[in-house]
């Protein structure tokens, strides 16, 4: 805290301070007495120039010539003969009394003089504090109510009065921030929108709202951002200042730049969401485009094949032939309902019913949903554990399906999956580990929306969304889905970890 907002928060009132000059007046008239009765020293008209020097530099002008005064009376009265009255005998007495009046008087004068010369330094580099420091909180103010409240609080702490900020909101203003004590009236706000719309300031209890307690400055940006800046300016604590526009000036110029900062990351947030959202339908289009026609057309040409050619084709050619189509539907199915499951986990749609149930139970029936994916795959499943985890097992079973029908897709014809069953001091884990190129680095961006881990001509068949499903899914659940990469050879190794049932 400076100097002058101590003074500011325990200003003391005009019968204290002259109160402290003759209380500073008796102290050294006593100690006066106490020198003249123990030593008889000379010039001890000097003793009273001290309080006149302390009430000066610290009470103002007023006090230091009571103290002057009262120390000319005082010196009169008690140390020159005759003590007690008022009378002076002898001429080079008078001569005493005068000259010490005259002393005190200058003396006063130039301590109250260098006193206000010192307040307003004060004042002037407590203004300058209050100014860098809204500098400092306007870089760190990305939103319009914290411009107002850092720009609010920077004014009341200049001028020592209730300060406010509005902010236009295209139906009218609105108070955004203010200091305590700041009351602001239906009248003040049509000030502040009078000074906004005329672009001219307007002064409290003056034309054109001569009812309103405040003085406003009107801001506008080059983005046409308007706000107004309101100060009870009669408030403060020694009166009106005389050079208040200059500092409100600055304030504004402030104001002005941040709010239109503000508005432009608000522009770059709602453009960066729009391509966001443009990217999003792109991929959502490429991936239904490539990855569903390709099922579909098979469905398509096996239709037609029955259709037309029925008579050609013995029992076991149609029967492979539905097969085809059987086998193309189901994966047509799994790609929609994987949309559909995005679908809800973006909404929030997805009701979770946990129950405890064993980690062996959920891959089992996850390997049965996704054995057509992994024809010609050696399936491996290891471990056991007779824990209970808590989990929802259709949910559970949608995110392992996922996980192996990834497996299944990247994987070398041939190669062994492996499903591995286990317990950690945090819960029940069930790991699928393939043979397949592995992940790219880095893994987590695989969890995205429609990526793929391997991308180029050769794109097996998907919409890249069987890590992102498996995640929302397990994470709604309170578990944790974890990839990585074999470090003893190649291939992809995914765990979801659920937690114990109580």
């Amino acid at each position: 805290m400076t100097d002058v907002d101590m003074e500011r928060s325990a200003p003391l009132s005009a019968f204290a301070r002259y109160g402290l000059a003759l209380a500073l007046l008796a102290a050294a008239t006593l100690a006066a007495v106490l020198f003249d009765q123990l030593t008889h020293a000379p010039n001890l008209s000097l003793v009273f120039v001290l309080p006149v020097v302390i009430a000066g530099a610290s009470l103002g002008w007023g006090p230091a010539l009571t103290a002057a005064v009262g120390g000319s009376l005082a010196f009169n009265f008690f140390l020159i003969a005759p003590r007690y009255t008022l009378r002076v005998a002898s001429p080079e007495n008078v001569w005493a009394v005068v000259l010490l009046l005259a002393t005190a008087a200058l003396v006063s004068a130039v301590a109250g003089q260098s006193r206000r010369r010192a307040e307003v330094a004060w004042q002037a580099a407590d203004q300058a504090l209050a100014l860098q420091a809204l500098a400092r909180s306007l870089i760190g103010a990305a939103r319009r109510p914290d411009i107002a409240a850092a720009a609010a609080e920077a004014l009341g702490r200049m001028f020592g009065a209730p300060a406010a900020i509005l902010l236009d909101t295209g139906e009218g203003m609105e108070v955004a921030a203010k200091t305590q004590g700041a009351d602001l009236t239906a009248i003040d706000l049509e000030a502040a929108s009078w000074a906004l719309a005329s672009r001219l300031p307007t002064r409290a209890g003056a034309y054109p709202v001569e009812q309103a307690g405040f003085d406003f400055w009107p801001v506008m940006s080059s983005q046409r951002q308007g706000a107004a800046i309101g100060v009870q300016l009669e408030r403060a604590p020694d009166g009106r200042p005389e050079a208040a526009e200059r500092l409100i000036d600055i304030v504004r110029g402030y104001v002005a730049v941040a709010l239109d900062r503000a508005h432009l990351d608000d522009l770059a947030l709602q453009n960066r969401l729009e391509v966001e959202g443009q990217k999003l339908k792109g991929d959502l289009l490429a991936a239904v485009s490539h990855d569903l026609k390709t099922p579909l057309s098979t469905i398509l040409l096996t239709l037609q094949s029955l259709q037309k050619f029925s008579g050609q084709h013995d029992a076991a050619a149609r029967a492979q032939l539905l097969a085809v189509a059987e086998r193309e539907t189901a994966r047509l199915s799994g790609m929609v309902s994987n949309l559909l499951d995005m679908g809800r986990l973006d909404a929030g749609g997805l009701v979770v019913r946990t129950q405890p149930v064993t980690a062996a139970d959920l891959a089992a029936d996850a390997l049965q949903q996704a054995g057509a994916s992994l024809v010609g795959h050696p399936l491996n499943l290891d471990g056991a554990s007779p824990r209970l985890v808590l989990a929802d097992p259709h949910l559970v079973e949608i995110a392992l399906t996922n996980l192996l029908e990834n497996a299944g897709k990247y994987a070398p014809a041939g190669s062994p999956i492996h499903v591995r069953i286990g317990v950690d001091a945090d819960g029940g884990w069930i790991e699928v580990e393939d043979q397949g190129p592995g992940f790219p680095e880095p893994i987590e961006p695989l969890f995205g929306r429609f990526v793929r881990g391997v991308q180029g001509d050769g794109w097996a068949p998907g919409t890249g969304l069987g890590l992102a499903i498996a995640r929302g899914f397990i994470e709604a659940q309170g578990g944790t889905v974890q990839a990585s990469n074999r470090t003893d050879g190649d291939g992809a190794r995914v765990r979801i970890l659920l937690p114990f049932a109580p």
